[in-house]
């Protein structure tokens, strides 16, 4: 029974599988991880397309590899943001390759406005399929 665990363990240090606790059946899944504080960089918007980008990091420097992992674990995913209204909005999240840390966020115009420098919290993105 030695070698199943040793090859386990193995592959935990190599990385090939999560360490993370499995759940037990019939236990609830954990809490949804607390919303991100972000802060808008710039805002464009074309009326012609209907579409508004933002381009985005953390709010705060201890969220930085937070927000460097959702990015580049969920690109393309949806996800809702929340603007200092209180008002809930969907997006498209995207990451900007060429400037790390930064996001982005494509929505349609008209449903909010973001300005340069707003403050925002992005949720987790949206399980697929939903």
């Amino acid at each position: 029974m030695r070698a199943p665990l040793s090859l386990l363990a193995a592959a935990v240090v190599a990385g090939l599988v999560a360490a993370r606790p499995l759940r037990v059946l019939g236990e609830p899944p954990p809490p949804p991880a607390p919303a991100l504080a972000c802060r808008a960089l710039e805002v464009h918007e074309d009326a012609r397309l209907g579409l508004t980008i933002v381009v985005f990091h953390q709010r705060d420097d201890a969220d930085q590899v937070r927000l460097a992992t959702l990015l580049r674990g969920h690109e393309g995913a949806e996800v809702d943001f929340r603007t200092g209204d209180g008002a809930s909005h969907a997006a498209t999240l995207m990451r900007l390759k060429s400037c790390f840390g930064r996001g982005l966020l494509l929505f349609p115009t008209g449903g909010t406005r973001l300005h340069e420098r707003d403050e925002f919290l992005l949720g987790e993105p949206k399980a697929e399929g939903h």
